[in-house]
C-alpha cells in the first residue's frame, strides 16, 4: 500500500512538472522578444516617431522610450516637451534643448492647472514644463500653434524631453536617431513600442 502511494505521488509531481514547464518557457520567450526588438529594422527617414529621454551634457539624449506612430499626421502635428530656456519675450522665442521654438500672434496658450495663469507668451518663465505643438521648418525653427503649461501635471518628468515628429536621419551602427536636430541614443534599456504590424 505504501509502495502504491509512493508511486502515485511521483506520478502526480511528475505531471505537475510537465504541465508547468511550458508556461515558464513561454514566459522567457515573450521576455526575450521584448528585449530583442530592433528599433532600426523598420525605421525609415520621414517616419513619425514619439521619443523621449534624458539629455546629456554632450547634447545627446539617452532614449528611454520609442513609439512608432501611424496615422494621417499633418505638418502642424509636431510636438516638443521639456523645460524652456533662453526665453526672449520680445521676439516670442525660447528653446528646449537647442531647438528654437517661436510663437506667433496666432499661438494659443493652455493650462489644465486652475492655479496657473498662462494666457500669453509673457507668462512663460524658466523652470516651467511646457509642450509645444506646431510645425518644424527646414531651417530648424519650430513654429508653435499651441503652447501648454504642464509644470504640475508632468512634474515627475522634469529633466526629460519628449519629441514627436519625423525621423531626419539615423545610424543603425551607432544606434542614433535624429529628430528636429536632436540626436537620441538607443540603448539596451530603451523601451520600444510599435503600431506597425
Amino acid at each position: 500500500m505504501k509502495k502504491q502511494f509512493f508511486l502515485w505521488m511521483i506520478l502526480v509531481l511528475g505531471c505537475s512538472v510537465v504541465w508547468t514547464q511550458p508556461n515558464h518557457a513561454q514566459g522567457r520567450k515573450r521576455h526575450s522578444r521584448t528585449l530583442n526588438v530592433d528599433v532600426f529594422k523598420n525605421l525609415k527617414v520621414g517616419q513619425w516617431l514619439q521619443i523621449d529621454g534624458i539629455p546629456q551634457k554632450t547634447g545627446i539624449v539617452m532614449a528611454h522610450k520609442v513609439k512608432f506612430k501611424t496615422g494621417d499626421f499633418q505638418n502642424d502635428d509636431w510636438e516638443v516637451f521639456g523645460e524652456p530656456h533662453a526665453i526672449d519675450h520680445a521676439k516670442k522665442e525660447f528653446r528646449i534643448l537647442n531647438l528654437k521654438i517661436k510663437a506667433t500672434k496666432d499661438t494659443e496658450y493652455e493650462t489644465k492647472d486652475r492655479k496657473s495663469w498662462f494666457v500669453t507668451f509673457k507668462d512663460l518663465k524658466p523652470g516651467m514644463l511646457v509642450e509645444a505643438e506646431g510645425t518644424y521648418l527646414k531651417d530648424g525653427t519650430f513654429i508653435a500653434t499651441q503652447i501648454e503649461d504642464k509644470t504640475k501635471r508632468e512634474a515627475d518628468n522634469r529633466g526629460t524631453v519628449q519629441l514627436f515628429g519625423k525621423v531626419e536621419a539615423f545610424n543603425a551602427r551607432n544606434k542614433m536617431i535624429r529628430i528636429m536636430g536632436v540626436n537620441f541614443k538607443i540603448t539596451s534599456q530603451t523601451k520600444v513600442k510599435s503600431a506597425i504590424k
